[in-house]
């Protein structure tokens, strides 16, 4: 007989193909970089445009960068072209492979290039990283002809409206995120070799391991009663790469919307705390690669 928390782990599990079309139709933009929020400022340089001329502005990806940045004193400066030489990430080791890296949290490194400023410095300079919550840019890079540029100050500040998977392979899936576990991009999207009940999309919408049958998204515990009667405890597993959402229902029809009990703000967020609000109450575990602005 199935208890109410094996229901619980089988809609955590399945309400993860929800979440997919989201990420599919956040990448086609020719950048990412929102209208109102695109400036980042050196004191030698002024003003920088990270939206460019819209359609060969930044695009701030989720394993590396692409694009330009525009300054009308200085020109245009490449991030990257998108398209490093292993498929995942810049190796920043020849003029044909370079580019800005994002490490999968936030945080940016590698070179950009300018032809009028030479290399832009994001390794061990000033911290430049994305908040994968807002989008917003921050901290600061160095060049050693025009010295420091700030991605965010008290007057403006650098902001992606999203973070772009990258190149997609034939069957829906990021071309690096494929590399990274399998070494190659013909994998079935629905397959599941590890054999822990989440097919492959689902470990990469999860942020998992499609390789480790322990690493999965499943509901922990859920307790009631401590410190009040009504009190529920809810916790899953978590990577610091994704936002997750609970949402509850009184009943599980298929019909019925499902309601927002809480949606991080941080990614990694373990376990919630509150009142049930039935007797008869069902939960289920959201998980998100970002959450738009």
């Amino acid at each position: 007989m199935k208890t109410k928390l094996d229901f619980l782990v089988g809609l955590a599990l399945a309400c993860l193909l929800s979440t997919f079309n989201f990420q599919l139709s956040t990448c086609s933009a020719a950048t990412t970089i929102d209208s109102a929020n695109r400036y980042a400022y050196g004191a030698n340089v002024g003003w920088m445009d990270g939206r460019g001329d819209t359609n060969n502005g930044a695009v701030i990806g989720d394993y590396v960068c692409s694009g330009y940045i525009y300054s009308a004193n200085v020109g245009w400066i490449n991030l990257g072209n998108g398209s490093p030489t292993n498929g995942i990430r810049y190796r920043n080791l020849s003029t044909n492979d370079f580019g800005v890296n994002n490490d999968g949290l936030g945080n940016l490194s590698g070179y950009a290039y300018g032809a009028n400023v030479g290399w832009i410095n994001f390794t061990n300079t000033g911290a430049p990283a994305v908040d994968l919550y807002t989008g917003k840019l921050s901290g600061s890079v160095w060049s050693a002809n025009c010295g420091w540029i700030s991605l965010s100050n008290s007057m403006a500040y650098v902001q992606t409206t999203n973070i772009s998977p990258g190149a997609l392979s034939t069957n829906g899936l990021p071309v690096a995120w494929l590399l990274t576990y399998f070494g190659a991009t013909n994998i079935n999207a629905s397959a599941d070799p590890d054999h822990d009940g989440m097919s492959n999309l689902q470990e990469y919408i999860a942020g998992t391991d499609p390789n480790s049958g322990t690493n999965y998204l499943h509901i922990t515990s859920i307790t009631r009663g401590t410190p009040t009667p009504t009190y529920m405890s809810l916790h899953w597993t978590v990577q610091p790469s994704r936002f997750y959402a609970v949402e509850h229902n009184r009943v599980v029809d298929g019909s019925s919307p499902w309601t927002d009990l809480f949606v991080s703000q941080s990614p990694g967020t373990p376990a919630i705390g509150f009142d049930e609000f039935s007797t008869n109450e069902f939960y289920r575990i959201r998980a998100f690669r970002q959450l738009t602005p």
